[in-house]
C-alpha cells in the first residue's frame, strides 16, 4: 500500500513542482486580494483586523485544493494511463492518498504561510499564548484542509466531465467561502447567509481562527471547531472511497 501511495503521490509532485499556476493561486492571488481590499471587507476595525482578512482569504483560497486534486485525478484521463490504472486494480484508498497528498501538502503550506505571516507581520494575536495559540490554529486548519482535499476527490467521483469539475470548482471556492465568513466575518452577513454558513468548513474554521486570535481563545470553541471539521472530512473521504470507480472513463476536456 505504501509503495502504491509513493508511486502515485511522486507522479503528481513531479506536476506540481512543473506548473507555475499553483503559486498564483494559492499564494499571490489571496495575498494580492487582502491587500487591496484590507479589514474594512470584512466589517471589522479592531487591532488584528488586516492579519484576521489574510487568514480569511487564505482560508477561502485554500480551497483550489479542489481544483487540483481533480488535476490530480483527470491526468490518468488527458496522459491515457487510466486503463493501466484499471487493469492494475490499485486499493481504492491508497490511488486516492497517492493523488491527493501532494495537493493537501500545498494546501497546508499555504495556510501555514499566511498563519504565520498574519501573526508575525500584521499583528494577529494569539489569545492563548504563542504556543497554545499556534497549537489550536493547527488542529483546526489542518483538518480544514482535509476537507478541500476530500471535497475535491468527492467531486469527482460524482463528474465525468473535466470542464464542468473545473468551472464548479471556482463557484464551490467563491460561495463557501462568502458563506463561511473568510471574506466578511459571519456576524456581518445577512441572517440567511450566516444560517447557510452552518453547512460549510468555511464557517467551523474560521469561528475557531477569530476564537484563537480575536476572540478569548477558549479551547471549548476551538475543539467543537475541529471536531466538526474531522467530521466533515471522515464523511466526505469516506464517500469518495466508496463511490470510486477506476475504471469508469471520464473526459479531460
Amino acid at each position: 500500500m505504501i509503495a502504491v501511495i509513493g508511486s502515485f503521490a511522486q507522479i503528481e509532485y513531479r506536476a506540481l513542482v512543473r506548473a507555475k499556476f499553483p503559486f498564483v493561486w494559492f499564494v499571490l492571488l489571496p495575498a494580492v486580494s487582502s491587500a487591496i481590499l484590507g479589514p474594512a471587507v470584512a466589517g471589522l476595525s479592531q487591532a488584528g483586523a488586516t492579519g484576521r482578512v489574510t487568514v480569511g482569504f487564505g482560508v477561502m483560497f485554500s480551497y483550489m485544493t479542489v481544483n487540483y486534486v481533480g488535476r490530480a485525478l483527470y491526468r490518468e484521463f488527458d496522459s491515457h494511463t487510466w486503463r493501466r490504472t484499471a487493469t492494475a486494480a490499485p486499493r481504492k484508498v491508497a490511488y486516492l492518498l497517492g493523488k491527493c497528498l501532494p495537493v493537501l501538502t500545498i494546501g497546508i503550506g499555504q495556510l501555514t504561510v499566511f498563519a504565520a505571516f498574519a501573526v508575525t507581520v500584521l499583528d494577529l494575536p494569539l489569545r492563548a499564548g504563542a504556543w497554545t495559540g499556534t497549537a489550536q490554529l493547527v488542529i483546526v486548519l489542518v483538518p480544514f484542509t482535509i476537507t478541500g482535499v476530500a471535497t475535491g476527490a468527492l467531486l469527482y467521483t460524482m463528474i465525468r466531465r473535466a470542464e464542468l469539475f473545473f468551472s464548479l470548482t471556482y463557484l464551490i471556492l467563491m460561495v463557501l467561502g462568502a458563506l463561511g465568513g473568510a471574506i466578511v466575518a459571519s456576524p456581518q452577513l445577512p441572517e440567511w447567509s450566516q444560517t447557510a454558513g452552518y453547512a460549510t468548513p468555511h464557517y467551523w474554521a474560521m469561528r475557531a481562527v477569530d476564537e484563537a486570535t480575536l476572540g478569548a481563545g477558549r479551547w471549548s470553541v476551538v475543539l467543537e471547531s475541529s471536531a466538526l471539521l474531522v467530521l466533515f472530512g471522515t464523511v466526505f473521504t469516506a464517500i469518495a472511497v466508496a463511490r470510486l470507480d477506476p475504471r469508469k472513463e471520464r473526459y479531460s476536456i
